[in-house]
């Protein structure tokens, strides 16, 4: 038992996350490290918000048994990796590049959303309320976030120049982005778009707010 427990330790040391599985989930994870899909099924004992990973389909129409390329997150919302990932190796090192990829896949995301977030009120074809739809929940709130931001500092500085209506045309701005919100919920949604959206509104209410504070 002793040297059990020091041989789950050390790979406990090697990838800290298997502090959150049971000692038998743990033993079976490494026993059936080389066979991908039997590690799959504790994806989300390891992780926050990952529970599953889609592998890659193969010519022949099968899928394969170690390469992935979409991440499905607890609530089934899917995002495709930015570069396929295959599970070989150890199971704790692998498990590891799975963290990496995660978070590769992620700001790949966001610095794109970001890029399009640039123009939400001058294309027509992607305004911020399709402009959801297109990334994932945790890019779509960051990203607005961001721009929340920059355009509340950008009102204050315009104020302090001597624009009396800087801060007012933002609050303007924010009540038009969060009304099409609105009119979102009101129509028909997935589970997913709808959380995302109420989430969305729920920011939004809050910057709203802010912004008439300060004014």
């Amino acid at each position: 038992q002793k040297s059990l427990n020091e041989y789950l330790d050390i790979k406990k040391a090697l990838y800290p996350r298997f502090y959150f599985v049971s000692a038998v989930a743990l033993l079976d994870m490494l026993a059936n490290g080389t066979n991908p899909r039997k590690i799959v099924p504790y994806l989300g004992d390891c992780n926050d918000a990952l529970a599953d990973l889609a592998f890659v389909k193969n010519e022949d129409g099968s899928e394969s048994n170690k390469s992935a390329d979409v991440m499905i997150a607890k609530d089934r919302e899917r995002v495709k990796m930015h570069d396929v990932f295959t599970m070989e190796g150890e199971v704790e090192h692998y498990l590891n590049r799975l963290t990496v990829a995660m978070q590769t896949t992620l700001r790949h995301q966001l610095l794109r959303g970001i890029e399009d977030g640039v123009n939400w009120d001058v294309d027509p074809n992607l305004p911020r309320h399709k402009w959801l739809f297109k990334y994932p929940a945790q890019v779509v709130l960051t990203g607005s976030l961001i721009y929340w931001t920059e355009e509340t500092e950008q009102g204050l500085e315009e104020l302090e120049a001597g624009k009396e209506d800087a801060v007012k045309l933002v609050l303007a701005n924010a009540k038009d982005r969060l009304g099409k919100l609105i009119q979102l919920v009101l129509g028909k949604l997935t589970r997913e778009e709808r959380t995302k959206t109420i989430t969305l509104i729920t920011m939004d209410v809050h910057g709203r707010d802010v912004l008439q504070r300060l004014i």
